[in-house]
Order: C-alpha cells, then structure tokens, then sequence
C-alpha cells in the first residue's frame, strides 16, 4: 500500500531495506565485517608490495616465513582458527600458531610477532558485536591491560634468548596446548559443573531467554535489553561490577599480577593470552563467557600491539637482534579471522559445548604431547 501523502514512495523504496531489517545479523556483518575484512586484506596486499616490492603466494614464498602458501589457504586458515576459538573464549593465536609452524614449516623466531599481528586484529571481529551487545566495561579490562602493558614488552627478550631453537620453542606450546586441552576437558565435567553453580543458573535464566525470543518469532541471537555490566565500585585497591543481577569484585593489585604474568608468557610464544586468561577468570571469579569478554577482548589487542612494539623497535634497540614480523603474512591470517571470531560469537551459544570441547580438547591434547614428546625423543614424522 502507498503512502498517501508521498503517493510511490513505498515503490521507490530499496527492496533490500526491508529484507536487511528482518535480518540484523546480515545488516552487521555488512556493515561492520565485511568493511573491515576488505580493508585488513588490503593491508596485506599493501604491506607485501611496501616490505618486498611483490605479492607472495603458492608460487612465490614468503620471504620473511619462508614459505610457500597460497593468499586463500592463509584466509581459511585464520577463518577455522578465528571461529573455533572464539566458540571457547579464546583467540585464533593458540590453534593458528601450531599450524604455522608444523603444516607451513614457518619456524622462525619471526613466527611469533607475526603471530601477533593476527591476534591483535582477530578480536575486532567480536568486538564491535560484543560493544553493541553491551558487554563492555572499561573498569574491568582496564587494570588487566596495563598488567600486560607491563608484562609483554618482556616476553620477546625470553622468546629470543631462551627459546630460539624451534624443538624447546614447540615444546613450550606443547605444555601451553596440553593445559588447555586439560581445561577443556574438565569444563564437560559434573565436577565442574557442580562448582560453577551461579554460571549454571546464569546460562539457565540465559537459555529461556532465548526460547522466549523463538516463541515470540524473534532472532534468538543478543543478551536482554536490561543487560549491562555496570561498575559499583572503583578504586586502586578493589573493583566491584554487577550485571543482571550478578555481583562480582576483584582484588586491583591482583589483577595487574594476573595481566603481567599472563603478558609475559603470551608475547614471549606469540599468542593472545586467552589460553591462561580465561580459566582464571571463569575458576577464580566464576565469571561467565558473557562478561568476561569485557576484558578478556581489549586485554588481547594490547597485550598484542605493546608485544609487537617490543618485537619490532624495543628488542633491536636494546640487542641489535633483528626478528621483524612477516607482515602480509599475518594481515592475510587476520583477514580470515576477524569473520570466523565474529561468526564464532554470533554461532556459540547454538553448539553443544560439551561435544566441541571435548573435541577441541582432545586435538590439542594430541599435538601438545607429541611437541613435548619431540622435545625428549626424536619423532619418526615431522612435528
């Protein structure tokens, strides 16, 4: 029907409105993801003709990785790993890092600040949804990143003078990836479960929400409109926050220690963090993965970008030891993972955790054994 003080309007209307309104998710991903997966992509294309004067590929290896790789198997490859990790909380750093160096061969020290640059632009992909979701609160990231502030400008000296070689250097991922595998499994326990009560209830009060949502033909997708993570109580000592009903405080001394620590062992491998970062603050604090993205997501980007720093500009200057990041390399990962952390956060809550973290677990577990087994003996195959 036209509107009848503008006869046609509705005619001349784009016919992709309405059909972009009844679908939020497609309108997000439109105007939030695909902007920034072209423009990270173009970076990559940018960076390899700045860096090498060519665009590496299949045909051509990556001068700085040393590999040959096709543009598309670095996008897919940052895609898987973007999407799973973000279904558990974490980054793409932990899976993409080990298939680098294990199915690409990108061994070099280079391989870990080139890591960072895909952790560091990976989480913008959830970030903008998680912002727009309201599960932001700069109180509770804030003392978490200046810990690793603090922290990851020390990881690289470590990464350099102790685990140059590349055996102790997997064998050191190999007890990271067995500890999440162990963290993964324990999460599908009853033990667990029974210990995390109060996120049990949350998740229940969140599952029929959601199935209010369907009845009332509703996207199923989002937190409630009275969602927020409001801050109670801010100070140098303590930090109190609630969210729906919640309530949560956290020791602010404590918290730096936790990002110091967490930042040191992060850069020095040259992942995000996410794999120490968010067993404590699920085990400790009993936060959900809901909230505790608040300050786990701007936690990795500094952690990453203070890392890179000391990676690039601080490392040389003080040892005249050069280890420069394969720049395309990683833009082409990141392009991949900021749609599979994005699709990952918009997909959770419709995968049966205990299926994929026991799946996850057990893969990881795998590969963190033979790293460390590696280490001791030898292998037969190439690790």
């Amino acid at each position: 029907m036209e509107n009848p003080t503008n006869p046609g309007t509705d005619s001349l209307a784009p016919p992709t409105a309405g059909f972009l309104a009844q679908n939020p998710l497609l309108r997000e991903f439109l105007r939030d993801q695909v902007p920034m997966i072209v423009v990270v992509f173009g970076l990559g294309l940018l960076a390899a003709h700045l860096q090498y004067g060519f665009v590496p590929g299949g045909d051509v290896a990556f001068p700085i990785a040393g590999v040959r790789v096709p543009l598309w198997h670095l996008v897919w490859m940052g895609f898987w790993t973007g999407y799973l990790m973000a279904i558990v909380g974490e980054a793409s750093g932990i899976f993409s890092l080990p298939y680098s160096m294990s199915v690409l061969e990108f061994t070099s020290i280079s391989v870990s600040p080139t890591s960072l640059i895909t952790t560091f632009l990976n989480p913008f992909g959830a970030l903008l949804g998680y912002w727009r979701g309201k599960q932001w609160n700069l109180d509770l990231a804030l003392w978490l990143c200046i810990g690793a502030i603090l922290g990851s400008p020390i990881g690289p000296f470590i990464r350099v003078y102790w685990l140059s070689d590349p055996v102790p250097f997997k064998a050191v991922i190999g007890i990271v990836l067995f500890f999440m595998s162990v963290h993964l499994w324990i999460q599908t326990t009853s033990w667990y479960l029974q210990r995390t009560t109060r996120q049990r209830e949350f998740k229940e009060r969140f599952d029929k929400m959601m199935q209010a949502r369907l009845a009332d033909g509703e996207a199923p997708s989002g937190l409630p409109s009275d969602f927020r993570i409001v801050t109670e109580e801010r100070s140098w000592k303590r930090l109190t926050i609630s969210y729906w009903g919640e309530r949560r405080s956290f020791s602010v001394p404590a918290m730096v220690l936790i990002g110091f620590i967490v930042g040191i062992v992060a850069s020095a491998l040259g992942v995000g963090g996410g794999f120490m970062l968010v067993p404590i603050l699920v085990s400790f604090y009993g936060l959900p993965m809901y909230v505790l993205v608040a300050g786990t997501i701007p936690f990795v980007i500094v952690l990453s970008i203070t890392g890179l720093i000391s990676y690039t500009l601080t490392l040389p200057m003080l040892t005249g030891v050069s280890t420069p990041p394969d720049w395309s390399f990683g833009l082409f990962v990141a392009a991949g993972a900021i749609f599979g952390a994005w699709l990952g956060s918009k997909t959770q809550k419709f995968i049966p955790e205990k299926y994929l973290k026991s799946m996850l677990g057990t893969i990881t577990g795998v590969v963190g054994i033979l790293y460390v087994a590696n280490y001791f003996w030898r292998l037969p195959f190439q690790i």
